[in-house]
């Protein structure tokens, strides 16, 4: 009975220690998150998004994709249209860079200190005084987003070193990019770029057909370029561009709090956008003498400057289209649920549910060994599916790691083996029927010596009493008859016969 105690008290020592180191030290590290999205296999679909530290002041959380597709109409950009200047504002239809010099140096004016322009600068054959104006105008941003078309020609051209500042390696996809668009050169002569505080995203891929689904990325030889409406937004979450991470066939995320998007594995956005309106529309005209208030400071940054010229490509007509609802939904986090935390129980509710363990566990030590085992087990089931039942019905994560552990730790130590004690005598029990023998004594055994014992000799057959017939044969002398042989068998030889 003392050792069953014993043996009781020392596993219910060992699982009360564990169930607190696990409740102190195991959550929120990656053990603990590893967990919670295995947990969470079980009532969403994956892709999902895990953010947070595990801990009560900032539990889990989790994102998946939804069908939903609405994008907030408050992150639409500001946009400034470029339009066919009817009233004859600007010395040439279309714009010179001169005219373009002179729209940039308003947005300056009006308070702009971050802009984008999605009309492609390119001129044929520009005036030089107008190009410096231009030059200088841009200068004056801290940064400026730039667009241009992209296309794939038989003799590939260097990167324009705006791009290459919004451009990661191949190898910095987490997955395939072999089937992302390749692209080596810009289709059109002159393209303006700007310096160093200028990058640039493409308009339209000139190499790929229209389609519903706005491409995203595309292959220059060993590097991965952006869309324009991508670069904008790392512009307005003012976020390096190896921040960026990338899944073809899954998802693009901007950091690690950023916005998230599905992407398939051709770099498309992977949802259906839905057309929203600007934050605001402003034709370039209006700047000249416009006010403070024709931009409102809380518009979302950078304000654009769109080509909605009627004579621009078709391509560049639809992407000027498209553009205010690509930047609300990457911005909105189209096609994701809204994020949900899952706190843990308060401090108190954690130690009870871990302290009735340890009786429980307390219970099962006293089981047999066979028996101890099933028990073991069901209880761990029972802790997993109690685990993922509260987390999918009422989204609260149990410190269920610690618990298992808990059990684990319990089970090796009742099967443990203890120290060895000499094994008893056997008893051995006399049946009754024997007992009540008269000849049965109760007697010690007599232990006698051992003797050393005489061999015994196999004893010749004896010699028929019927007299032979004698054979004829000469006469010989009488001989004496031979002793028989004694036998060594301790006993007095007998009378010799022939003795007189």
């Amino acid at each position: 009975m003392s050792g069953s105690l014993q043996k009781r008290t020392r596993v219910i020592a060992g699982a009360a220690l564990v169930a607190l180191i696990g409740w102190r030290l195991l959550p929120g590290t990656e053990l603990d998150k590893a967990a919670f999205t295995l947990a969470a296999r079980s009532f969403a679909n994956p892709p999902f998004f895990i953010s947070g530290f595990g801990s009560r002041e900032t539990p889990w959380n989790l994102r998946t994709f939804s069908s939903d597709t609405r994008s907030d109409s408050r992150q639409a950009p500001l946009i400034v249209s470029l339009g066919d200047d009817p009233g004859g504002v600007f010395q040439s239809s279309p714009p010179s860079p001169v005219d373009l010099a002179v729209i940039l140096n308003n947005f300056q004016r009006l308070g702009v200190k971050n802009a984008a322009t999605a009309a492609v600068l390119a001129w044929d054959e520009p005036d030089p005084m107008g190009l410096a104006a231009l030059d200088l105008a841009i200068g004056r941003f801290e940064s400026l987003v730039m667009a241009a078309p992209l296309s794939r020609g038989a003799v590939p051209e260097p990167m324009p070193a705006a791009f290459r500042k919004t451009s990661v390696p191949v190898s910095a996809v987490l997955g395939d990019a072999s089937l992302l668009p390749v692209v080596n050169r810009i289709p059109l002569h002159g393209v303006i770029l700007g310096g160093k505080n200028t990058r640039a995203g493409f308009q339209v891929l000139d190499s790929e057909p229209s389609s519903s689904r706005a491409p995203l990325l595309a292959r220059w030889e060993d590097r991965v370029v952006f869309a324009f409406p991508l670069v904008v937004m790392l512009q307005r979450l003012e976020l390096p561009v190896d921040q960026l991470e990338i899944h073809p066939g899954g998802f693009l995320k901007f950091g690690k709090h950023g916005p998230i998007i599905p992407i398939d594995v051709y770099g498309r956005l992977d949802a259906p956008v839905k057309q929203q309106q600007p934050y605001s529309i402003v034709s370039a005209e209006e700047l000249i003498d416009g006010n403070d208030a024709l931009i409102p400071k809380h518009a979302p940054d950078p304000a654009i400057l769109r080509d909605d010229r009627s004579g621009s490509e078709p391509a560049t007509r639809e992407f000027s289209v498209r553009l205010p609802s690509l930047i609300a939904a990457i911005a909105s986090d189209a096609g994701l649920a809204k994020a949900r935390d899952y706190p843990r129980p308060r401090a108190l509710s954690e130690f009870v549910l871990l302290v009735a363990l340890c009786a429980i566990i307390g219970w099962i030590t006293g089981l047999a060994a066979y028996p101890r085992r099933i028990v073991f087990a069901l209880l761990a089931g029972a802790i997993i599916s109690l685990q993922l039942a509260v987390i999918g019905m009422a989204g609260i994560w149990l410190p269920g790691l610690a618990a298992l552990a808990t059990i684990a730790v319990a089970c090796a130590i009742s099967f443990w083996p203890s120290a060895r004690q000499p094994a008893p005598e056997p008893i051995v029990e006399i049946p009754a029927a024997v007992v009540t023998q008269p000849e049965f004594i109760l007697e010690a055994p007599v232990v006698q010596k051992a003797t050393r014992k005489t061999p015994v000799r196999k004893e010749k057959p004896a010699v028929s009493a019927e007299p032979k017939t004698p054979k004829p044969a000469a006469k010989r002398a009488p001989a004496k008859k031979a002793a028989p042989r004694r036998k060594k068998t301790g006993e007095p030889p007998p009378p010799d016969s022939t003795e007189i």
